[in-house]
């Protein structure tokens, strides 16, 4: 619980379970950007365009989505250990199957098996730091918890980019197996079970609805600035879904997430930080390797190094934002990183329409910084504020918007990317420039929406100082 002592949860018990399931954290966000360094070589392999070999992304971030939705059920009605063996079972399988898939359905396939098995590790890392830390230090746990989840997907591209180029793109399915092995060693010794299980009904309706919306809502951003009127259809269809699923949440007694914290003004605006931040994050992951391979004409490997010192000042911001948070607060922090990486958003947009990969690579730089800066401390300002018996379910709520913008950003900036390219392609431009415009663009997009959530930022800060003082 939110109050335990010092004492207790610096236990050498206690330290060993949130080691693994910091582990596990990483695991989870370094399996998101699994496939991007490799995106070019499987396209080549399978024959598929760059719009379908993104949903090898977009595709897993929907089922994790569904997964993470499940949770705050999931944390209540299964015993902890149970849990944590299904997900690294299921890690391990997924692996193994994109290691040796013959086709593009089955490497598809074998994606959603990794992405229901790891799904259940973010939410199961977070849910166990809200219980067993007080929330005074809860900014501190969280932030490495977090920097856990952005170091993940942001090494990622750098050892798969060398395992790339070196052993082609079916080695780096190597490492989520050998590390979910590891994980499922260490966890049988210290993963127990200190807590009832509830016995409560699974709403199997409410997940396929968030299935369907999620599914349609990325479907939708992909098609829109290709097909607008068919991606406005399949928008609206999600919007329908996903109505219902509110709907029914509301509705039901027991519903499969309570939206409860949505309706208080301490939470929804930092949920809605948490999105923009991890739309502006992922679509960094997602785009920059396509960018140094596609518009600058770097090998994989060489990609992988560029992204070294951007991963290093990301995880670095996020372990210090926290304990920053702890001690001043919201205020200026929150507006602060989402400033910086508004900068280097620009930054990006103006380096890449101009040729210059070295402003391109800054601006990632400064993209990378800011988004560190927010994301433990928008999510930890949210769940601190929330009453002992909405925990699982904000947890849940967070967890969610990290995912829901993890389909979202990749779906909205490549579609927006490869729309932009083509043009430029068809107006007589060379392939390298053609990708250099669809990048701008697409960034340009992306800045359009980091701006808009430094306003949300800016308010929400000064808001919770006032409260505060």
């Amino acid at each position: 619980m939110k109050g335990r002592t010092a004492t207790q949860r610096t236990t050498p018990s206690l330290t060993a379970l949130l080691a693994v399931f910091y582990g596990c954290g990483f695991l989870a966000g370094f399996n998101e950007n699994l496939v991007n360094m490799a995106l070019v070589a499987i396209m080549g392999d399978f024959a598929v365009d760059a719009v379908t070999a993104q949903w090898l992304v977009t595709g897993y971030m929907i089922a994790v989505t569904v997964v993470v939705t499940c949770m705050a059920y999931l944390y209540r009605r299964v015993p902890m250990r149970p849990l944590f063996f299904a997900a690294s079972a299921l890690s391990v399988a997924g692996s193994l199957g994109g290691l040796v898939a013959p086709n593009f359905a089955v490497l598809m396939g074998a994606r959603l098996v990794q992405a229901v098995g790891t799904g259940v590790f973010i939410p199961l890392m977070m849910n166990v730091i809200v219980d067993k830390v007080p929330h005074e230090n809860m900014g501190t746990y969280l932030a490495v918890g977090s920097s856990m989840i952005t170091l993940g997907p942001a090494t990622a591209p750098i050892v798969t980019g060398f395992l790339v180029s070196d052993l082609g793109w079916r080695s780096v399915f190597f490492v989520p197996l050998a590390a979910a092995l590891v994980l499922l060693a260490l966890g049988a010794v210290v993963v127990r079970d200190d807590r009832p299980a509830a016995r409560t009904p699974f709403d199997v309706v409410s997940a396929l609805l968030v299935a369907l919306g999620v599914t349609l809502l990325s479907v939708g951003l992909s098609e829109i600035s290709q097909r607008p009127i068919a991606g406005l259809g399949y928008l609206a269809a999600a919007a329908l879904a996903l109505a219902a699923f509110a709907l029914r949440s509301r509705r039901r007694a027991q519903p499969l997430v309570s939206l409860e914290p949505l309706s208080r003004r301490s939470f929804w605006p930092a949920a809605v930080i948490v999105v923009v931040t991890m739309m502006t994050y992922f679509s960094l992951s997602v785009m920059a390797p396509l960018y140094f391979e596609e518009a600058a004409g770097l090998a994989a490997s060489v990609a992988g190094v560029l992204m070294v010192a951007p991963v290093l000042a990301n995880a670095t911001a996020s372990v210090l934002s926290g304990r920053v948070l702890d001690r001043r607060g919201e205020w200026p922090l929150l507006p602060a990183g989402l400033g910086i990486a508004a900068l280097g958003l620009a930054a990006t947009i103006a380096g890449s329409l101009m040729g210059l990969v070295a402003v391109v690579a800054i601006g990632i730089f400064f993209g990378y910084l800011g988004t560190g800066m927010v994301l433990s401390p928008a999510q930890t300002a949210g769940l601190r504020r929330l009453p002992d018996e909405l925990d699982s379910h904000g947890v849940t709520l967070m967890s969610m918007a990290v995912q829901l913008a993890a389909c979202l950003g990749p779906a909205t900036y490549v579609g927006i990317m490869s729309t932009a390219a083509a043009r430029a392609a068809a107006a007589g431009a060379v392939a390298a420039s053609a990708s250099a415009t669809g990048f701008a663009w697409a960034m340009a997009a992306a800045l359009i929406v980091a701006l808009a959530g430094l306003a949300c930022a800016a308010l929400y800060a000064r808001r919770m100082r006032s409260i505060v003082a």
